[in-house]
Formats: C-alpha cells, structure tokens, sequence
C-alpha cells in the first residue's frame, strides 16, 4: 500500500480478447473505507422465472452496486455475508442423491456408502454451479472490479447445513458433501485449496484452529479490523463452534494493534434477532395471514400424516410448514429429507438460529466475552449479519449507559438476489414485544429477568420505498445491500456518494489516528424490476471512549 490511494489496472487476455479491470486501494493511513456488504446472492429453488423477472433478475442490486461504486470514486471492498451461491438443488439435480432420499430407516440413511460416483457427480455439480452464477452480467464485473472478502453460510453447501439431527449430520453423505462443498467455497471465494493453506505458516490469509473451519481477520485500514468465524463447519444442533474455536479466536481480538476502534463481526445469522415466540403463534399467524393451514398443528407443534389427513392434503400442512422456515431466512431445511410429516418437531426449524434455545448459553457467552474485551480494549463491537431474507439494524446495550463498552450494533443486510420473506412473515417478526435481556455469563436466559444489556431492535423503517407509512418499522423485507463508511465525527463526510476518484480521505499521521465513526445505509430495491433503490439510514456505529 502506498501513503496516498490509488487505481490499479489489470488484464485478462484470452481467445475471446482483452479485457482490463481496474480497482481501489486505499492509501496506508486511510481511515474512511467505504465497503458494502452483501447476502443471499442466488435465488432459492423455488423462486419461478416470473418472480426472477419481476424483480429484475439476479443483476439488478449488482447493477446499482456498481453505478454507486463509480459515484463515490469506488468502494473499497465487499464484505459478503454468505450464500453466494445457492447449491441446495444438488438434491433435485443429482441423481445418486435422489436416490439416496428413498431410503428408509436412520441407520440406513446414515451408513449408506460414499462412492466415487457421489463424488464426481457433486465435485461436477458445484463447479458448475460457481462458474455460471459468477458469470452473470454486473455480477461479473462487482467481483472483478471490488475486492471481496467472503463468509460461508450454509446454501455454499445447502440449506441449513449443520442444523440436522445427528443422524443426517453425521451420515456418509452429509459429511462428505460439506467436504466438497467447502474445497469448493475456498477455491472459488478465496482462491486458495486445503493444500495451500496446510503449508502457509502465517495467518493473513484464512486459519484454522481446531483442524476443522477456515476463519479469517481482515484489516480495513488502520482503525477497522473484520472477523469472519466459520460458523458452518462446526455446527450441530447443539452448537454454531466448538469451545476451542472461541478460545483461539477471542486472544486474536485481544492483540488487535491500538489503532482498531471498530472490530466488524462476519456472523452470517444475525445474533441479535427478533423471537419468534411459539408454534401456536406461528401456526395461527400464518392460518390468519395465508390461510395455508387450519388445525394443522398439535399441541407439541409436531406435523404429522395423521393431522394433515384433517386437513385433506399433505401438501398444505407443507405450505405451512415452509412459510415457517421462510420466517427464519430458511428455504426449507430440504423438506424433502426431513419428512414434515412426523420426523421433526417444526421448532428444529428454528434451531439453525442463535436466538434458538439450543444456542442460548454459547451466544451469552458471545456477546459478554466480546463486552468484556471492548472494555479492555476500547473497541466498538458490531455484528455484521445476513441470512434471514429481510434487513434492518438492532443493539444490545445498558439503557443507563447508552455509549459505553455493554453496546454492541448488529446490522442486517437482506439478500442482493434472494427473494424476501411474504409481508405476513414480517408482520410475525414483528409481533414480539416483550423486553428482552442478555444474562449473566453461563446464566439461560430467562423472560422478565433485567439485567445491565437490553436487547432491541430499531424502528428505522418509518416509511416504505414508496414513501407511504410502515406499520412494521424494525425490518423490511426487500432486497437490499449495505453500504458503511468510516468517518470522523469532527470532520463529517459520512455520504460516501460525494467522495471523488481523487479524494485522498482522511489521513492520518502514524501512529495518530482520528476518533472514527461507521455510517451505515441500507439500500433497497424499490417496487419491481424498474423501481429506484431507496436509501434508509444512516444508522450510525460511533467509537468507544476508553474505559467506558
């Protein structure tokens, strides 16, 4: 890196020709990067051709993207929050894996043999899947032009992987498509394969501490730091990583250098979520609002083939049952490998989030760890998320110290390509409105109990793309990007849109370094395939004042 940023030109040259790219660098004491970042970048399955057109297809967002990125004098990088693909149609597309959903009983299922043919089939499926979704127009040239730093999530692999009972989790076939699927994420969103990080002694690039799981710390100039956890390869139904991966990430935020005072959380499923409070809630939201399923639902929230028959059909005990996965960002936990009729409970749909029970003790201590380090430290934590389909911003924070250590941001970026949730889903997250507290360290979370951290969502959707008043004001459930800036508050700048090519930013001398703010606007796709992209915010994420 140089003092000052500069333009750095490359060329492809093969039989079709030369083309020449160009891209951003910051200069060495850059402080205000300006990054966007992104999630759910394919459409699900199930989205038809119609709904892809009416929104403009994949490029859309991209193409907007793009036009920002020339306004501004360009972003710096693009933080990718996960599902860059969509691979979840191996089951549909593979044939040994189709026929591998036909058999019957649990051991059977979980012992049936890898072959080599299950392996060529889906090494060929996912290489296909990268190389035609990448080369998609504006797509191509947001990734050829803005460096990406990129998370994995599970439909890099496929829906909800890790979230299955042990039985799926731990079966030939699970297993060693998560192999593929993750050789595969590294090759194509970090260029490098297992061999070559085994034999790279430093950790700039990707590391693993328990052997299993590629993390990442990334600097964005002096004054950011970004972790990117592996959230996907350790998970179970029980947990999101292993003890030991906490411990060999946490001392690498510790020794974070003194000029940090934003450390930037990749955490594809948001940690700071709103409840979905029951299966009775969500039965009768979605029996109201779709008229999908009447008397679908025992009492144990359990599905069965005995209720559907009440029901008359087994397809639309189906349709209710995937309007809850929707509500949770899910496109169907592969519905076609969990029997909804009578092998789950429709609650295991919610296990793959953190504010799911199963998870309750390891996020506590997730967040009290990384309050405990922001005061020893002075750095602003923020939890950078996508996943769920819709977007929008929440904190944790002591009402009586509103800016101290105990605050930590979470941002929400909905999906750039994916199609949101149903307006009915939104209206069920935002039914809760109970007040809700993070415990003490090892302590569940118990409603009603108050403690020093209230969690919230904020209301900073007060009016929708059309100008028109929202009733439901903490989420919305369009398409969207996220674009951040860091800026000095004695010096505001915070529009990113009015920097030009040759702005140098604010530089600062070594070692000195400006008290930085982080300026976030969410931006989001207006009506249809012609509508405008309206900007939302900014939510601003300020500095933490030593040993507040």
């Amino acid at each position: 890196m140089e003092e000052y940023p500069a333009k750095w030109t490359y060329a492809i040259t093969s039989h079709l020709g030369c083309t020449r790219y160009e891209f951003l660098i910051a200069g060495r004491n850059e402080t205000n990067w300006r990054f966007i970042a992104t999630s759910g970048n394919d459409f699900s399955l199930s989205v038809s051709a119609n709904e892809r057109a009416r929104l403009g297809g994949a490029g859309y967002m991209w193409k907007d993207i793009m036009q920002k990125h020339t306004e501004c004098g360009g972003f710096h990088v693009h933080l990718g929050l996960g599902s860059q693909i969509n691979a979840d149609r191996i089951w549909k597309e593979i044939p040994s894996l189709k026929q591998w959903l036909t058999i019957s009983g649990k051991e059977q299922r979980k012992s049936a043999v890898w072959t080599a043919a299950h392996e060529e089939d889906v090494t060929h499926a996912y290489f296909h899947y990268y190389t035609s979704h990448f080369d998609q127009p504006h797509m191509r040239e947001a990734f050829a032009q803005i460096p990406h730093v990129l998370q994995v999530d599970d439909h890099d692999i496929f829906d909800g992987f890790g979230s299955y009972p042990d039985h799926m989790q731990f079966s030939n076939m699970f297993k060693n498509i998560g192999r593929i699927g993750i050789e595969m994420y590294l090759l194509f969103q970090h260029h490098t394969t297992l061999e070559i990080l085994r034999h790279v002694s430093n950790d700039m690039d990707l590391f693993t501490i328990t052997g299993t799981g590629w993390h990442f710390v990334k600097f964005l100039g002096p004054a950011i730091a970004v972790v990117g956890p592996d959230c996907r390869s350790e998970r179970n139904p029980h947990q999101v990583m292993a003890g030991p991966t906490y411990q060999g990430l946490f001392p690498k935020v510790v020794t974070l250098p003194p000029s940090v005072q934003h450390c930037i959380w990749m955490i594809s499923v948001p940690p700071i979520y709103p409840r979905l409070e029951s299966t009775e809630h969500l039965a009768q939201t979605i029996a109201t609002g779709k008229k999908a399923v009447t008397g679908a639902y025992n009492v144990l929230g359990k599905v069965t083939s005995s209720v559907a028959g009440v029901v008359g059909a087994k397809n639309a005990v189906g349709s209710g049952f995937n309007s809850v996965k929707r509500a949770v960002g899910k496109s169907g936990l592969m519905g076609s490998v969990l029997s909804p009729f009578g092998e789950i409970e429709i609650l295991d749909e919610l296990r793959d989030q953190w504010t799911h029970d199963s998870k309750d003790l390891e996020r506590t201590y997730l967040i009290r760890t990384l309050q405990g380090i922001a005061h020893q430290k002075s750095i602003r934590m923020t939890f950078l998320s996508g996943a769920v389909n819709c977007c929008g911003a929440g904190l944790v924070h002591d009402p009586s110290h509103p800016t101290d250590h105990k605050t930590i941001y979470q941002i929400i970026s909905s999906s750039v390509v994916n199609t949101p949730p149903p307006s009915y889903v939104m209206k069920l997250l935002h039914g809760g409105n109970k007040a809700l507290y993070i415990p003490a360290n090892g302590q569940r979370a118990t409603p009603g109990t108050v403690t020093d951290t209230k969690e919230d969502m904020m209301e900073i959707f007060q009016t929708d793309v059309t100008g028109q008043p929202r009733e439901h004001r903490k989420l919305m459930g369009r398409r969207n990007y996220v674009a951040i800036v860091g800026y000095d508050p004695e010096n505001v700048q915070t529009n990113y849109g009015l920097m030009s090519p040759t702005t140098p930013g604010i530089m600062a001398a070594p070692g000195s370094f400006p008290k930085l703010s982080l300026a976030v606007d969410f931006l989001v796709q207006g009506e249809g395939a012609y509508g405008n992209v309206v900007k939302f915010g900014p939510v601003i994420v300020p500095s933490l004042d030593l040993g507040r």
